[in-house]
């Protein structure tokens, strides 16, 4: 919270009296939302997505010419795995306390010979072991869509030994507008893009 004294020298708090150091606050907006999200990525989108799911109108601002920051221009492999639908689907047995022990266990070292497992968080782990099956169904609920086949861990790193959890998305119509590179990131930028436009009904993005 920042604070100011106004003309009459009576001080003001409150963040709709000062801004962040910037001066004071404007009376009106040109633009306003119940959310207002930096940076229109792989987490940016799907947090207006979520925002738009639980009812608000939400603004994605982007400072590039385009949405998608690093991931529209990597390969779509996406590490998820715990119980997904689709290790169940191919007989993978996994759990998140199989992704848990994995990604903390210090004796574990990779076929790469990277042994940075045992620096990991293991509060940050714990939460993303027991998110990541729900993380990828919900990637899947917002159009993502990945190659049919088992996950596997090819090109993986920091995804465990013990079950394969590698995703791999896909982008068909090559270099261009859609797609700088034509890579699979691509189909996972390009599908929540167009969920969150869909879901969201005050949704805007301020690009640039």
């Amino acid at each position: 919270m920042t604070t100011g004294a106004d003309d009459g020298g009576a001080e003001v708090f409150g963040l709709g009296a000062l801004g962040a150091g910037i001066g004071p606050m404007p009376a009106s907006w040109d633009l306003e939302a119940d959310v207002v999200i930096i940076g229109a990525g792989a987490t940016g989108l799907p947090a207006a997505i979520r925002a738009a799911d639980a009812g608000a109108s939400v603004i994605v601002v982007e400072a590039n010419y385009d949405v998608g920051g690093h991931a529209i221009v990597s390969g779509g492999n996406v590490p998820l795995g715990g119980g997904t639908s689709a290790q169940k689907k191919y007989g993978i047995e996994d759990s998140p306390d199989t992704v848990f022990a994995d990604l903390t266990d210090w004796s574990i070292v990779q076929p790469n010979g990277w042994p940075d497992y045992r620096y990991n968080d293991r509060a940050v782990i714990r939460a993303f072991a027991d998110h990541c099956a729900a993380a990828y169904e919900f990637l899947v609920a917002n159009g993502v869509k990945f190659k049919e086949i088992p996950p596997d861990n090819a090109g993986a790193h920091n995804t465990g030994n013990s079950a394969p959890r590698e995703n791999h998305a896909f982008w068909t119509d090559g270099a261009g507008l859609g797609s700088p590179s034509g890579r699979g990131g691509a189909g996972l930028v390009r599908a929540l893009e167009a969920s969150a436009r869909l879901k969201a009904s005050g949704f805007s993005c301020i690009i640039g």
